[in-house]
């Protein structure tokens, strides 16, 4: 049987539950971490205060590879995988 129970973390790695855990045999467990979506969106932000992918935006557009009718070029690499 799957229980989740929900534990912090301190900064030497202690385990600590939120909750009673029932008193069982000794068992295995799997620790899934939750990463703070603050925490996250830090390592994506770059000069400015936008995320990164926003600088990228329309990077390609005069890209010599991209003059066709993109959904052309879509159809021709569709066509290739038969």
């Amino acid at each position: 049987m799957l229980q989740t129970i929900e534990v912090e973390i301190d900064k030497q790695g202690g385990i600590h539950p939120l909750q009673a855990v029932p008193p069982t045999a000794e068992r295995h467990a799997l620790l899934m971490l939750v990463v703070p979506e603050a925490a996250s969106a830090g390592v994506a932000q770059s000069q400015g205060g936008t995320t990164a992918w926003r600088g990228l935006v329309g990077k390609l557009r005069g890209s010599p590879n991209f003059n066709d009718d993109l959904v052309d070029w879509q159809r021709t690499m569709r066509h290739e995988w038969d």
